[in-house]
């Protein structure tokens, strides 16, 4: 059987927070919030607070699956769009380089420093 890190076998009530040595209340009040939301107490709640009908969660469920695929490929072209980007300063940089060098080569030679 799986255990529950969350869950205290000897108290039936679900979550259990005890109060440690010199420890605030505030403290104690977060660590029990913390526990409910890892636990996914507060979530199937706002589930469960009204009826949906199956074919609404299907199309909910649907529309949240297309969301995160769009996010997703929004991502994968962010990350495209920084690379090229990347490569097109490089290669403006590179260029600069070579003209200022050309330029320089140049001056020197009118110069007649060769």
């Amino acid at each position: 059987m799986e255990t529950n890190k969350h869950y205290n076998a000897q108290e039936h009530t679900g979550i259990c927070v005890t109060k440690r040595e010199d420890e605030d209340i505030d403290d104690l009040i977060r660590r029990f919030r913390k526990k409910c939301s890892k636990s996914g107490i507060s979530k199937e709640l706002r589930e469960r607070m009204y009826f949906e009908k199956p074919s609404e969660k299907r199309k909910r469920k649907k529309a949240q699956s297309i969301r995160m695929i769009q996010r997703e490929e929004s991502k994968v072209q962010d990350m495209k769009d920084k690379v090229i980007k990347q490569k097109l300063k490089r290669r403006r940089l590179e260029r600069d380089d070579r003209r200022s060098q050309r330029q320089n080569r140049v001056r020197k030679t009118y110069k007649g420093e060769d």
